[in-house]
């Protein structure tokens, strides 16, 4: 049987990390989203088991989706990242991939609305 293409037309993820800004002082005046990419994904519904998983690691689940899993990836610590989607901020709980290392799951905990 023929692989079909898998369509990812839900949006596109933007993924980065937090960075601390600090004064000259060193004092702590807040955070800033550093963008490091995009990825295009495809909403998923949440099994039983994907809340189990979240609510054991003390989060709640939001949002699971599925992207292609670029090379890059395969070097970063997932966990750290940070999402944002139509403008809304998602701490990263777990990423899983499938067998074949062709897709990545994204399992995302809403933080809130972002300010632009």
């Amino acid at each position: 049987m023929k692989p079909y293409r898998e369509t990812f037309n839900d949006g596109y993820l933007i993924y980065g990390h937090k960075q601390t800004q600090r004064t000259a002082t060193g004092k702590r005046v807040g955070e800033v989203f550093t963008e490091e990419g995009k990825l295009a994904f495809k909403e998923m519904s949440c099994r039983d088991q994907d809340y189990q998983m979240a609510n054991i690691m003390g989060a709640s689940l939001d949002l699971k989706v599925k992207t292609l899993y670029p090379p890059s990836f395969r070097k970063i610590n997932k966990s750290k990242l940070k999402v944002i989607i139509n403008n809304t901020e998602y701490d990263v709980i777990n990423v899983d991939s499938d067998e074949g290392k062709q897709y990545l799951y994204f399992y995302l905990q809403e933080v809130g609305a972002i300010d632009e």
